[in-house]
Parts: structure tokens; sequence; C-alpha cells
């Protein structure tokens, strides 16, 4: 399929609520942290495995999701993601002990990387070539968004129903979005047939794409894991009040997701929208984590934390399509792009639990997130000579 004449902006809204719908599920261990830690009983570590597991699948299947795309059609798969979270989300609900909500977990991370192969790899098809900056940037607040929505809910649903109340909501946001299918064009998202072509994958942009969101991930997932904790311990909060302080780095994510999408509308290259807030990070994030500030200091320095991260994905997600020589060889090149995304999500929150309960400081930990972030810009670097392969004739 050829890139469309006009941006559908309809389809593009329903494959983000998607991903909004995964973003849900993906973030809530950050708030029930607390909650699980003193029903279930478990350690930084272990909570730091709760948030892992949900991207095992990403991790593992990432490319094969993205094969998945091509044969099996990004529109069906989207609904097939759906339909596991809804599942592993009311079943992860009953969980009675650790085990059960680990393998819970497991299960909506396979649901969580199907949609997010199949709702860019979507959007891609549905978007003129001059309107990818804008609606890259659009689908790259999928995280951010369903973030500030479990954020905002977690007080309220912790106080009713517990943590099991989060897992709940989850599966049902997975089901209200399975309800606006329909209102996806019928003439996209189908199995492309044929052979899939891999041969963006034999350049080094894709893998090098995929190590910039391995590095970004990482530092992400396990600052968000333990925000909450850390800053109940040191400004003395309660936790419902900790939570919603939380909601300040996914709400001023947004407008850098925006930011960036506008930057690349007007000729900025993705692989700047790396470099460009990787710099000033590695100075906010040990002022953010490694002195004691006022409650007003540390909310200041947590939005401008969310601000310059927003920026980053919309690079990743921009860039993606950029390597590929046609539309349908979106969909490997997300799938392992999303394979780095997995493993910095599976192994930064529990190699930083480990450090913290080993040290009980912040200082280690913010050493190895701050390797995370040269990484990035050493990645943009090499992105600025990645070369696409040339479409086939046929």
């Amino acid at each position: 399929m050829q890139a469309p004449q006009r941006t559908h902006w309809r389809g593009v809204a329903v494959a983000f609520l998607a991903g909004v719908a995964a973003a849900t599920a993906l973030s809530k261990a950050a708030p029930a942290a607390i909650d699980l830690r003193e029903s279930l009983d478990l350690t930084l570590t272990q909570i730091g495995w709760v948030m892992s597991a949900g991207t095992l699948a990403t991790f593992a299947l990432g490319v094969a999701s993205g094969q998945l795309s091509h044969w099996r059609g990004a529109r069906r798969l989207l609904r097939d993601g759906l339909l596991v979270l809804i599942a592993a989300g009311l079943a992860s609900a009953l969980a009675p002990a650790t085990g059960w909500l680990l393998a819970g977990r497991g299960l909506e991370g396979f649901g969580v990387v199907l949609i997010t192969v199949a709702a860019p790899t979507l959007i891609a098809s549905l978007s003129r070539r001059e309107d990818m900056g804008l609606s890259m940037g659009v689908w790259a607040l999928w995280m951010p968004v369903g973030s500030v929505l479990m954020l905002g809910l977690a007080p309220w649903l912790l106080a009713g129903y517990g943590w099991r109340g989060l897992w709940g909501v989850s599966a049902i946001a997975a089901l209200a979005v399975l309800l606006l299918l329909p209102g996806l064009p019928s003439d996209v998202g189908r199995p492309s047939g044929g052979r899939l072509d891999l041969r963006p994958l034999r350049t080094a942009g894709p893998w090098v794409l995929a190590l910039a969101f391995f590095c970004f991930s990482s530092q992400f997932f396990s600052v968000f894991t333990f925000l909450p904790t850390y800053l109940t311990h040191t400004l003395g909060i309660s936790a419902a009040t900790a939570t919603r302080a939380c909601a300040l780095v996914p709400l001023a994510i947004i407008p850098g997701n925006l930011l960036g999408g506008v930057l690349v509308h007007r000729g900025w290259r993705p692989s700047t929208l790396l470099v460009a807030p990787a710099l000033p990070l590695l100075v906010v994030l040990p002022a953010m984590l490694l002195p004691t500030h006022s409650p007003g200091v540390m909310y200041a320095l947590l939005t401008l934390y969310g601000l310059l991260l927003g920026i980053i994905p919309t690079g990743i997600f921009t860039q993606a399509p950029l390597l590929a020589p046609t539309p349908a060889a979106t969909g490997p090149i997300l799938g392992l792009a999303l394979t780095g995304q997995g493993l910095g999500i599976l192994v930064g929150p529990p190699l930083v639990g480990a450090l913290l309960e080993r040290t009980g400081s912040w200082l280690w930990p913010v050493l190895l997130l701050g390797t995370a972030l040269v990484g990035l810009v050493v990645c943009a670097a090499r992105l600025r000579q990645a070369r696409v392969p040339v479409p086939s004739a046929h």
C-alpha cells in the first residue's frame, strides 16, 4: 500500500487510544508498589520484577511481532492485543500470590507488545509522509497519557479496592477501546501477503534504534518504578500524595512529545531529538535524585525531567518509518525497536532495585542511568549515518 494522500486522523486516534489502554496496563505497577509490598510482602527487587515482567514479551517477541503485523495484519493484531489485555488483567486481579501475579504480568506484556507494534504500523499507513512527524508525535503520547490516567485513578482505586482495582480498571480500558475498532478504515492494516521484507534489519539503523530505545526505557522505567517510594521517604509525604506527585512526570512528558512532533514537522532530524534532551538530562537526573530538596523544588525538577524526557520517544518513533523503504516494512523495524525497549525495562528496574537495597543510596543507580543517557547521544550520532534500503521493484 502506498502512502495516503491525506492523513486519516480518526484512525490515528483509535490506534492511539489502544496504546493508552496498553500504557495503563504497563504503568500500574508503580503506583501499586507500596500496596503490593504490604499485601504480598514484596522486596524492592521483586517490585522491580513486577514492573519488568510486563515487558518480558516485548523483549522476547519484539521482532516476531513485527512479522505478525505483516502476516496477520496490523488491524487484527491490534484487536488480538486488546483481547489479551482484557483476559490477563482480569486474571491478574485474582492473583493469590506473587507467582500468579508475575505470570499474569507476562501475559499482559504479550498484549502490550502486540498493540505497540500494530498501532504505530497502522498510524504510519494512515499518515501522509508530510504529517509523519505529527502523527508519530501523537502516538508517542500513548505512555504518558495512560500513565497520567492510571496515576490519577490510583489513590481512589487503592483506597477502595487495593492493587487489584488497578488491574481490573486496565482490563476495562482495553475493552472500551476494543469497541472503537470499527472506526478504523477498512482498507488499511490488512495482511500484506508475500514475503516479509527484512532487508531493513540487515542494516545498522534499526539495531541502533533498538539500542536507543533500550537506553531510554531502562532509565525512565527505573526512575518511574521507584519514584513513589523515593518521594515518601525523602519528602515525608503520604503514599497518595507521592502518587499524585509522580503524575507530574507523565504530565510533563505530554508537551514534550508534542514539542518533538512539531520540531520534526519543522525540519528537525529525529536523531536531534535524542541528543537535545539527553545532554541536559545528565544534569537534571542527579540534581533530582541525589540532594535533598523542598517539595516545591522537587516538583519543579520532576516537571523538567518529564518535559525533556518526552522529546525522546517522538524522535525514536519518527525515525522508525524513515528507516523503512515502504510503510509495510515499518513493522519489523518497530518490532526490533520494541525488543530494545523491553530489554531496557526488563533489566533496569530490577537492577536499580537491587542497587538501592544493597547500598541504600541513589548514587550508583544515578551513575548507571546516566550511562544510558550517554548511550542515547552515541546512538543519535550513528542514526545520522543510517542508510535506508531501496524499495523492491515488485
